[in-house]
């Protein structure tokens, strides 16, 4: 219990690390590449769920919605620890970055345990040559009904003439 309490307590404080410049032998480009790359990869990470919500907020019938909302938390989440590896180069904020890896890891967790209850659902699903198919015969039936109607119209006139 005390190194639950020791890790909260100082869940900000980086003293007890160096900055990951001065873990091994670091070349300016090695480094810079890392922190050019995790930064990218945060900036995606944020991005992707951004224009997740822009999408469920714009189509409401979309099926399995929590799952949406799951995969959007699980890359914040992720990109949040690419972020944080970048700014470990100057702040070693090694007790942050394990506390938001360990989110990860629920969140990561429960969105597989969603998908494993949706995936026989979601295997049920028309896929867009099924709708394709369906699409067209209902045209071709909508054709029919209306050359059916027109011989009808047509014979109903000529009874009416008798």
């Amino acid at each position: 219990m005390d190194q639950v309490s020791e890790f909260f307590g100082g869940l900000f404080s980086t003293s007890g690390f160096p900055p990951r410049w001065h873990c091994g032998r670091w070349t300016e480009l090695h480094g810079w590449l890392y922190v050019a790359s995790d930064i990218t990869i945060w900036l995606a990470y944020f991005i992707i769920p951004t224009i997740l919500v822009l999408f469920i907020q714009r189509r409401r019938d979309i099926p399995f919605l929590p799952v949406f909302w799951l995969f959007g938390a699980f890359i914040v989440l992720c990109g949040t620890s690419h972020l944080v590896d970048a700014i470990m180069f100057w702040a070693p904020a090694y007790r942050v970055n394990a506390l938001v890896r360990l989110a990860t890891a629920i969140v990561s967790m429960i969105t597989v345990v969603h998908l494993i209850k949706i995936l026989p659902q979601a295997l049920s699903l028309k896929g867009a040559v099924a709708f394709d198919l369906e699409r067209s015969r209902r045209i071709e039936a909508e054709r029919e009904l209306e050359s059916a109607r027109a011989e009808l119209e047509v014979l109903r006139r000529q009874l009416a003439k008798v």
